[in-house]
């Protein structure tokens, strides 16, 4: 098949575009043109085309959608220069005009498949997010935190609508945050999302005026030395943080199970892998297998869940390759210059 990509460079997309070459699809990549930094990653590919074009522009997208057979929609405003209102021309009405496309340029398509969020399911009304229970596709909130959370939301609901509505054959991934194991390490050799640094950076100039929290934000605060190393969060009620993660081939390849598999259509999926981290148990043996020290403290922000992939799993046959432990791994081989079958992030938006 011919597959549009949106995003095709990034983090997701290129690991993604590499499977499907593998199985024999030729693809096209559209870019967005203020993202040329990374617009050129994909060139040492055979059967890639890489267009660019901005998801605002109609004729931009009716022209990037003209031949293809299957559409994977990537692409999002995240973390970049943007507004609310830029966020909602991008993910939302960029959604509607690759759906508005597909009715006018390629009304015989395979599939359109969406690329969504778990932050679904975050309770906007609720400060961070703590659940007992695994998370399943019937617990989407009732209200989502702009920009993001809540245009890409938007953008899924466009997606079924048009499914239902129009007969476009949709489906929707809600990743689970995804690790791509070379940017696993902050710059000092510490794995970012365990490391003191990263909870300092968000903490330091927060104040409350619940004393709990304020004292949890000093205590935070009064261990920082100035010298990173890792940290054992927990939770304001004292629990290890426990989060639930993917590493960017599984993701890679639950996305391509979108187009092979019939049961997808008119669905949505939550798609996660088995790279869990309990900060309980992982800090300690990072500590170990690194040399390096570790402080603990409860911060005031929850973060407790797992998600439960039986829907993913019993209809689609996805099954994750990549634990923790292959993650960490995978991440160490890159850090020591060894060829891997992960596409690097690379230079991220915006940077030179």
């Amino acid at each position: 098949m011919k597959i549009l990509v949106t995003g095709g460079t990034g983090r997701i997309g290129a690991n993604l575009v590499t499977r499907l070459l593998d199985k024999g699809h030729d693809v096209r990549s559209l870019v967005y043109p203020g993202d040329a930094s990374r617009a050129n990653k994909l060139d040492d590919l055979a059967n890639v085309e890489t267009v660019t074009g901005d998801l605002r522009i109609l004729e931009d997208v009716r022209n990037a959608v003209k031949g293809v057979d299957a559409i994977y929609h990537l692409a999002a405003a995240f973390g970049g220069p943007f507004d609310n209102r830029q966020y909602l021309d991008i993910n939302a009405m960029g959604t509607l005009n690759l759906l508005e496309s597909v009715r006018t340029e390629c009304p015989n398509l395979h599939r359109f498949v969406y690329a969504c969020t778990e932050a679904v399911y975050w309770k906007l009304e609720e400060y961070g997010r703590y659940f007992e229970e695994p998370i399943t596709e019937e617990m989407v909130a009732q209200y989502h935190q702009m920009p993001y959370f809540l245009t890409k939301w938007i953008g899924e609901e466009l997606a079924m609508a048009y499914h239902y509505q129009y007969q476009v054959p949709s489906t929707s991934f809600r990743f689970s945050t995804v690790i791509e194991p070379s940017e696993f390490f902050n710059e000092a050799g510490i794995p970012m999302r365990l490391a003191f640094s990263s909870a300092y950076e968000q903490y330091k100039s927060v104040n409350s005026d619940d004393p709990d929290t304020q004292a949890m934000l000093d205590e935070l605060r009064g261990k920082w030395t100035g010298e990173d190393q890792l940290l054992l969060s927990r939770n304001p009620n004292g629990v290890p943080h426990l989060q639930h993660f993917c590493d960017v081939r599984d993701i890679a390849r639950g996305l391509v199970l979108g187009i092979e598999r019939e049961e997808a259509i008119g669905e949505e999926f939550t798609l996660g892998g088995d790279a869990i981290i309990d900060w309980g148990e992982a800090v300690p043996w990072l500590a170990e297998r690194y040399d390096l020290s570790y402080a603990d403290a409860r911060l005031p922000e929850a973060n407790h869940f797992t998600l439960d992939l039986t829907k993913i799993k019993t209809r689609l046959g996805f099954r994750s390759e990549h634990d923790f432990a292959s993650v960490v791994k995978t991440a160490e081989a890159i850090r020591r210059g060894e060829e891997t079958d992960v596409v690097p992030t690379g230079i991220r938006y915006g940077e030179r």
